[in-house]
């Protein structure tokens, strides 16, 4: 049996809810997305539905709080796995990867404008999310440049954006240029790889000279 989306984040009926969501809005889009159709996918009648959450909107504020708790919870799983930046920055990218692999719905919400002009809460929700995501990628390049494992002249911001960057290309490329032919993980994975380099490249001698 596949995992239902935020398991062990969320109480398993609102994990089956959630999960309903994530698989319908990829194949109906936000607009496409009803209380009613939801209830369907799920098994329950509408009436039961809203036992567990209130609006369509306010299931798409527990989703954006569920990520941010999976953030956190996936940060201390990392952690207490490995020291070594590399290796962290790639479970991170095997954790994001595999979770829209498995739930490209999340992409069309995350970054839906739309629903951020009707709600600005949630766009605060949604950008509290991903400024602490960045913080958190940014703490452990930091983590490599103190190692050694990455270029003394790794500019720190710039290169927790461009990890992300590299998740949302891919994404794309796998989505629109590949229409999902082959796994997200095996289009994506040579781009990380081509960005961990980059990072682990020597500084040139010129800009040591300079220096």
């Amino acid at each position: 049996m596949k995992k239902l989306a935020f398991e062990g984040i969320l109480e398993k009926r609102k994990a089956q809810i959630v999960t309903a969501v994530l698989l319908l809005v990829d194949k109906v889009g936000i607009t496409g997305l009803t209380i009613k159709r939801i209830a369907k996918e799920v098994g329950f009648v509408e009436g039961a539905l809203y036992k567990h959450v209130d609006s369509k909107m306010g299931l798409f504020h527990l989703i954006l709080d569920a990520s941010f708790r999976s953030i956190e919870s996936v940060d201390r799983e990392i952690s207490s796995r490995t020291s070594a930046a590399p290796a962290a920055l790639r479970a991170w990218f095997e954790f994001v990867v595999s979770f829209l692999e498995q739930y490209p719905g999340i992409h069309r919400i995350l970054f839906s404008d739309a629903l951020y002009v009707e709600d600005r809460p949630l766009f605060k929700k949604f950008k509290d999310c991903m400024l602490d995501l960045k913080g958190r990628l940014r703490k452990n390049i930091e983590t490599g440049v103190a190692s050694g494992d990455f270029r003394a002249d790794a500019d720190l911001e710039i290169q927790a954006i461009n990890f992300l960057g590299v998740i949302y290309t891919t994404f794309t490329l796998w989505t629109v240029f590949e229409e999902r032919a082959r796994s997200y993980m095996e289009t994506a994975r040579p781009y990380i790889e081509d960005y961990l380099r980059s990072l682990s490249l020597p500084v040139p001698a010129a800009e040591v000279s300079r220096g």
